[in-house]
């Protein structure tokens, strides 16, 4: 019979180890069967403790560890060992790493039918002794047999008689009724076992899945670990309130792992390193300069021309005076000047800059006809979220890369699941294709950054081809 252990959680999350031995060592120690990381998993002693296999079973050991070691959050004694089940979790330390268990080769649960189910007693009646013949009578012969005179039963004879048939019958109602409460209790409680099983096995399987998902997504962003550490922080979060979750709150908390293994697939299935790749050189940020004033925004380049797309709000002040314009372009310490060469109407926020001279500069890789990304589907935005107050090396600007998810998409209105900030107007809004399908222009700020709005595809298409853009309504407010 072998264990599988699957790392939930610490500097070792998402790997697998599977064992086939009788003792297996667990700690911080070089020489650990399970071994975790002796910088980071400081939670775990250096020999924290055994899995052992005996007589059939699994049991695990703590060899008086410092954190203490503890199966479905019930704390092992110092010294002492505990048994193992398929799906249990283990901790090592209240707020350790933890590990969930998968035993392979477990006998079948008896079923309905089995010698644990309940059976009815049996009643028969008892056989009347038959009368013994006459004396005097011929061996052999057949004799008649005699009358059997019985004494007269009085009334409160009769009545006690009754009385004791009346009670024996009411007796074996009950007896009936307790043994088929006993067996209703049995299979309600076997069905609750089997219920809360089932729930810890699903938590389990969804929580590695969300584990694998976050390795892939690592692998992916090709050492970007902003991102994925924040997803790790956020399935770890919700990992632990889904195994200390009872009664109904199970069933919530395990919605919650099955909503963010969904959004870790979809961003698994963008695959943000390739978007990036071929979008990152096309990023600018734009600085726009009046004698009072200076912001900071995002734009991108569409022609290599030199022609960028960013919002109007970013190169015309709210008195409606234009300002100067200075552009600085992903991976370069150059900084160009450009002028404004169309701006929107005044309810949509776009405008085309062009830059003055050099040439011929990177491009995005297209912008799409109209938003073909339904609520749910993941999408990247490139852009300078905080402008020049995120750090740099040296005098180089590098763009930011934020996911996030579709959350409406209107007629004129693009809005996102995502995070952003001042300086990120103008950032492209990327689909799966690597096609921008948006530009954000705002957002509500009372939400933490995570409603964005974004100027739909078809609107920038309208733009660049000079038509006139239709009003849109509702304006949140720039970044």
């Amino acid at each position: 019979m072998s264990i599988e252990l699957h790392i939930l959680g610490g500097a070792r999350t998402g790997y697998s180890e599977t064992f086939d031995k009788d003792v297996i060592a667990v700690g911080r120690h070089p020489m650990s069967d399970l071994k975790f990381d002796p910088r980071h998993d400081l939670d775990v002693s250096t020999r924290h403790g055994e899995i052992r296999f005996f007589d059939g079973h699994y049991t695990i050991y703590d060899a008086q560890s410092t954190n203490g070691t503890f199966v479905n959050g019930q704390r092992v004694a110092s010294g002492g060992t505990c048994d193992l089940h398929d799906n249990d979790v283990i901790a090592f330390g209240a707020q350790g790493p933890t590990v969930f268990v998968r035993i392979a080769g477990l006998p079948p649960s008896s079923g309905p039918g089995s010698s644990t189910e309940p059976r009815r007693p049996s009643f028969k009646k008892a056989a009347r002794p038959a009368a013994a013949p006459a004396q005097g009578a011929a061996q052999g012969a057949a004799q008649p047999l005699p009358r059997l005179l019985l004494p007269k039963q009085s009334t409160t004879e009769r009545i006690a008689l009754a009385v004791r048939e009346q009670t024996r019958l009411i007796a074996l109602i009950f007896g009936v009724l307790a043994i088929g409460l006993g067996g209703f209790a049995i299979s309600v409680y076997r069905k609750s076992s089997r219920d809360k099983a089932t729930s810890r096995a699903q938590i389990g399987e969804l929580i590695a899945a969300n584990t694998r998902l976050q390795t892939d997504i690592g692998e992916k962003m090709q050492g970007d670990t902003g991102l994925t550490n924040s997803l790790r922080r956020r399935a770890d979060s919700l990992a632990r309130i889904a195994l200390e979750a009872r009664g109904p709150q199970v069933a919530a908390a395990t919605e919650e792992l099955r909503q963010n293994h969904a959004f870790q697939r979809k961003l698994s299935e963008l695959n943000p390193a390739s978007i990036v790749a071929a979008n990152k050189d096309a990023m600018a940020l734009i600085i726009a300069q009046t004698d009072a004033s200076q912001r900071e925004a995002s734009g991108f380049v569409v022609a290599r021309s030199g022609l960028l797309v960013t919002n109007r709000h970013v190169v015309v002040d709210s008195a409606g005076n234009r300002t100067r314009i200075f552009v600085r372009l992903a991976g370069t310490s150059g900084t160009h000047r450009a002028h404004v060469v169309r701006v929107s109407g005044d309810s949509v926020d776009l405008a085309l800059l062009q830059i003055d001279g050099g040439g011929p500069f990177p491009a995005v890789g297209g912008v799409a006809a109209a938003v073909d990304a339904a609520p749910g589907e993941a999408v990247v935005t490139l852009g300078f979220p905080l402008g020049t107050d995120l750090p740099m090396e040296g005098a180089v600007v590098d763009p930011s890369l934020t996911m996030g998810t579709v959350s409406r998409s209107l007629k004129d209105l693009l809005q996102i699941d995502s995070w952003a900030a001042h300086g990120a107007s103008g950032s492209p809004v990327f689909d799966t294709h690597g096609h921008v399908i948006g530009v954000v222009w705002g957002g509500q700020r009372n939400t933490g950054g995570r409603i964005v709005y974004a100027v739909p595809a078809d609107r920038i298409t309208q733009m660049l081809q000079g038509s006139n853009s239709p009003p849109r309504s509702g304006g949140k407010g720039g970044l």
